[in-house]
């Protein structure tokens, strides 16, 4: 009997449970936990609840932990958290992927507003967001439509920073960080300060990171072995980046702590596009020339430094990317500002993005994004004798985007959007129920077309079972729509990213997501031991599920990818299990074993394409001391199954296995405290074709690196 592609993911769930009943009844150790501490998802409630008590799945990343993931792409820093991937276009560019959906489906947001850049438009174009720079990053998985709109019918990643201070610290505090990997050759060093006087709070931060073409196993394009001409061997070419970025920001805070802060950021990042993935078809042959064989031989040597630092080897085949944004954020909030009102909470933001894609010396293509967006909320009095609570609020945005050049496939447009929203909630002892709904209306008015104009309405129930202090069953049903995106109506050209020629469909409906997800979590922390158990399982029908189908047709010698309409079912499951097995002297051992897997489908029985595939694996983590200063280290081990599910013309990928390790050794100093750090990536050395990238057939993931650095902090 053929398996179930979820069957592996139940079956390690069911032994984790097992393992959970045995260790509860035989009793055992307790620590505290560094990762185990309940930290506030701001952005999953406005209602301010904590990991334990949120209905709906969510992961926090913060303080050593996040520095250790902390990557050049978003993507990448948060690929190992449960249901996320990174969309991979080669190594400037990697966008997160939450349970399979990505793209318009995923709201990017940087402390509660959209980033507003032009990822979304394109695979190639990477997220206007550093996480070296973030002091926590917020993972909500499952539709977040009803209080972040219809963008996040698949989920949130919301960073959170302090560049606007909330409070006046008591005095001045900082942190400098300085890190190596040697896969790339990556230099990055960030900092920040904080510091007030009275009223007044002040925070700054900076960041420069620079890297050379990352090194991989073997070839390049999956296909080098029979034509190793057509590609290199030991690194990726045009694959070096440089970043920059600062931010200032200002707040006056009133004694009660209400507050009101400004801050403006800048920032700037330009990346190579993986040679041989962003050329025109008609050059394509004539770049491939003699000459190539002498530009590239098979070591990434010094004839590579040259090439780098001129040509790029490829002359013009290679294209840059070179992106600027700067961002003006206001945000506030005032206690009791009227009656009935506990608390009024402000956001707004300017955001104004520019990329020019280089083609050699000239600009091929220029996108331009300009976006005005604001949402207030107001968490009401609680009533029902403080059982009862509840916020509404008003979000809307205006947005004007661009694209000019030979690349310019997607026509230029203005969309306003507005939206309202109401959640409450009831708390009785042992039953905590949610309920929520929002009305949203997008209007979109393209060069060339007829404008349109949607309106969308979602609808969230949820419920919170508590069996005691230790265990919770959660159960959420959501009704999310999204309206489709300036792309998906209106694309009509080539789109050199892909190689394929983009056309949209102005008639596309919404998407309707009918969602509901069933969650148990067992957290013990008394009884003198601890242990974590956490389980999701979910599925998700969305009908006129919108997506790009190869149409077998041709046209401008690019592949024809059309925008189609039909339903899709995702389902999968989630689960996570921390044991501890050893604790004496100060020093702990903990074992975590987690595994999540999606299967997505349309109607017609064809896949959903680059979708992730099956996960499994187990980590280790030590805690002790050495020379009376702390020490942690993690080992981690995953096994990735075979994607065998690609889609209608893709291609499959492999199985792969990829262990992971890290250490970090704390030195207190005066007033301050450093942290020495070293993490592996890929230790194995694994040729791996990430399933959820575009380029999996031409740029592979990273090989065998060693990140090192130092940080302090006072």
């Amino acid at each position: 009997m053929k398996k179930h592609p979820l069957s592996s993911a139940v079956a390690v769930a069911g032994v984790m449970a097992f393992v959970s009943a045995n260790l509860q009844a035989d009793g055992g150790s307790h620590h505290e936990h560094k990762d185990s501490i309940e930290e506030i998802i701001v952005s999953a409630s406005p209602l301010d609840k904590n990991h334990f008590d949120s209905t709906r799945p969510a992961a926090v990343l913060s303080g050593d932990q996040l520095r250790q993931a902390a990557a050049a792409t978003l993507g990448e820093s948060l690929k190992g958290q449960l249901g996320v991937a990174s969309a991979s276009f080669g190594p400037g560019v990697g966008t997160p992927v939450i349970r399979g959906q990505q793209g318009n489906r995923i709201k990017v947001m940087q402390d509660n507003l959209a980033t507003s850049d032009a990822a979304n438009a394109s695979a190639d174009h990477a997220n206007a967001v550093e996480a070296l720079q973030a002091e926590r990053i917020e993972i909500l998985r499952g539709p977040q439509t009803l209080r972040y709109g219809s963008g996040a019918i698949g989920g949130v990643i919301n960073i959170i920073d302090n560049r606007i201070p909330s409070t006046v610290p008591d005095e001045l505090s900082g942190a400098i960080e300085t890190r190596y990997n040697s896969v790339n050759e990556e230099t990055a060093t960030v900092f920040k300060l904080d510091g007030g006087s009275g009223n007044l709070a002040w925070h700054i931060d900076g960041l420069y990171r620079n890297s050379d073409d990352v090194e991989i196993p073997g070839y390049a394009d999956i296909h080098g072995d029979e034509h190793p001409e057509d590609t290199t061997n030991g690194f990726i070419e045009n694959s070096d980046s440089e970043s920059k970025s600062l931010t200032a920001g200002m707040s006056w805070v009133s004694d009660d702590g209400s507050f009101l802060g400004f801050s403006v950021s800048r920032l700037e990042n330009e990346y190579g596009i993986p040679a041989g993935a962003h050329v025109h078809e008609d050059e394509h042959d004539e770049d491939h020339d003699d000459d190539h064989d002498e530009d590239h031989d098979d070591d990434h040597d010094e004839d590579h430094d040259e090439d780098h630092e001129g040509e790029h080897g490829h002359g013009e085949e290679n294209i840059r990317i070179d992106m600027e944004q700067t961002r003006y954020d206001v945000k506030g909030q005032l206690l009791s500002p009227f009656a009935g009102v506990e608390k009024m909470t402000m956001r707004l933001g300017y955001v104004d993005y520019e990329h020019a894609e280089l083609e050699g010396e000239e600009i091929g293509t220029t996108f331009d994004s300009e976006a005005f967006e604001g949402r207030v909320e107001f968490v009401h009095n609680s009533y029902m004798n403080g059982k009862a609570r509840g916020a509404f609020g008003l979000q809307f945005l205006d947005k004007d985007f661009s694209a000019v050049g030979a690349e310019a496939f997607i026509p230029g447009s203005t969309t306003q959007n507005v939206g309202v929203f109401l959640v409450e909630e009831w708390d009785f002892d042992s039953w905590l129920l949610e309920a929520g709904a929002r009305l949203e209306s997008t209007e979109i008015d393209a060069e060339g077309h007829s404008s349109v104009d949607f309106n969308t309405h979602s609808l969230s129930l949820a419920g919170q079972y508590r069996v005691d202090d230790e265990q919770r069953f959660n159960l959420v049903y959501s009704r999310a729509q999204r309206a489709p995106s300036v792309e998906e109506l209106f694309s009509d050209g080539v789109h050199v990213a892909t190689q394929s020629y983009e056309v949209g469909d102005a008639n596309l409906d919404e998407e309707t997501s009918n969602n509901i997800e069933l969650g148990y979590q067992y957290h013990m922390t008394t009884g003198g031991r601890f242990l974590e158990f956490d389980i999701s399982v979910f599925y998700n029908d969305i009908s006129d599920f919108i997506y790009r189908e190869n149409t077998g047709e041709i046209r401008e010698e690019n592949a024809v990818l059309a925008y189609r309409q039909q339903g899709a079912e995702f389902i999968g499951v989630e689960t996570k299990l921390t044991i501890p097995v050893y604790e004496k002297d100060g020093q702990t051992w903990d074992v975590q074993l987690f595994a999540d897997s999606v299967r997505a489908e349309l109607d017609s029985g064809a896949n959903v394409p680059r979708i992730t595939p099956r996960r499994l694996g187990i980590q280790f983590d030590y805690h002790g001391d050495i020379a009376g200063n702390d020490f942690d280290a993690k080992v981690r081990y995953t096994h990735v199954s075979e994607q065998d599910k690609p889609g209608v013309n893709e291609e499959s990928t492999p199985s792969y296995k990829r262990l992971d390790a890290s250490l970090n050794y704390r030195i207190a100093s005066g007033s301050g405290a450093w942290t020495v750090f070293l993490r592996g990536d890929n230790l194995l050395d694994e040729e791996i074709r990430n399933a959820s990238s575009f380029l999996r057939e031409l740029a592979p993931e990273p090989g065998r690196g060693v990140t090192i650095g130092a940080r302090y902090a006072f």
